[in-house]
């Protein structure tokens, strides 16, 4: 055989173990992972494809019916939360778990996490530094989904409801919110509402993304894998007494792949949350600290910082030494420090 004889025939034998490794993942026998491409590809808005160009429709329906979190119909109670904090304390520290790594930031006085919009809200987003910068945060991490189609959203358009200092900015337009917000007694509010109810929250921020985890302590139920497979994560609680949690975990990355729904819950009871939700994960999660050096997990969206363009952000906000941005909604009704 002449010696190119011998590189062809490795290279076939290489090209059909492949093709066989594919299959046996694909149809094999293991449903773990079929499973876990259905979910993770059928959860994001812009890959579905990855699930859809192997299985039918109704083997990703039998998946997604097998794996899915089962929603939480309790509305939080608000008077269950102390919020009367006499420090203004902000910790982060490293998580791992099985398969990912990521972060958890504590920030003491619940008073100081506020929502931040971009210059150009509803039809740019701003990347978190951007937004840190402007309102002269201290921390941050991504908050509600955006439009985003075919991958190629650039942040301006928020989905669903955005409230911003006690201002609805945008309305969902759906009859019912999914509110992730903090009411004006700096309680994390979390359930779904009709719309005709949340002028009655009280709410000072707020955005819309689901699921909801925990609800008065209570953990949502969650079968298999929770039906949104292995991805960044990105998650905002609260403890009883006040304290507000920020978990962000990488994923699609060989050290770190990503961490299921139910992992992700587990992470916030471990961590004590009485309340907390689900935010946009995928290639927005970003968690930013000033103090540590600015961002500091590892993004994996497509731009070169691996940063997205977002809605809006759970910013942290000292009100000592905060100056509202002038050049977005609402000009005149920006909090001020008491």
């Amino acid at each position: 055989m002449r010696p190119w004889g011998k590189y062809l025939v490795s290279f076939l034998a290489a090209l059909v173990l492949e093709a066989s490794l594919a299959l046996f993942f694909l149809y094999g026998p293991i449903a773990f992972f079929r499973d876990l491409l259905i979910t993770s590809a059928m959860a994001t808005l812009s890959h579905q494809y990855y699930a859809t160009t192997f299985y039918s429709e109704e083997t990703i329906n039998e998946v997604l019916n097998k794996h899915k979190v089962t929603d939480l119909t309790t509305q939080t109670e608000t008077d269950q939360i102390q919020t009367q904090k006499n420090n203004n304390d902000i910790k982060v520290k490293k998580i791992t778990g099985t398969g990912y790594t990521g972060f958890v930031m504590e920030v003491s006085n619940p008073a100081w996490v506020r929502l931040g919009i971009p210059q150009n809200f509803g039809t740019k987003g701003q990347k978190i530094p951007a937004l840190i910068e402007d309102y002269g945060a201290l921390a941050g991490i991504n908050g509600g989904g955006f439009a985003d189609a075919n991958g190629w959203g650039n942040g301006g358009k928020a989905i669903g409801t955005v409230i911003v200092d006690g201002v609805l900015l945008q309305e969902t337009g759906a009859s019912y919110c999914d509110i992730i917000g903090f009411n004006k007694d700096d309680v994390l509010v979390l359930g779904r509402y009709e719309k005709s109810e949340i002028e009655d929250l009280n709410l000072r921020d707020a955005c819309e993304f689901y699921p909801f985890l925990i609800i008065n302590g209570e953990p949502a139920e969650i079968s298999g894998n929770g039906g949104w497979g292995v991805a960044p994560r990105t998650a905002i609680g609260q403890r009883k007494d006040g304290t507000v949690l920020f978990v962000v975990i990488d994923g699609r990355q060989v050290t770190s792949a990503g961490a299921t729904m139910k992992q992700l819950q587990q992470v916030l009871i471990e961590e004590g949350a009485y309340n907390a939700a689900n935010l946009d994960g995928g290639s927005s999660t970003v968690l930013y600290y000033t103090e540590k050096g600015g961002v500091m997990n590892n993004p994996s969206g497509s731009d070169r910082d691996g940063m997205r363009f977002l809605p809006n952000a759970w910013l942290v906000i000292d009100p000592e030494t905060y100056t509202p941005p002038t050049d977005r909604p609402p000009y005149d009704d920006m909090w001020i420090a008491e």
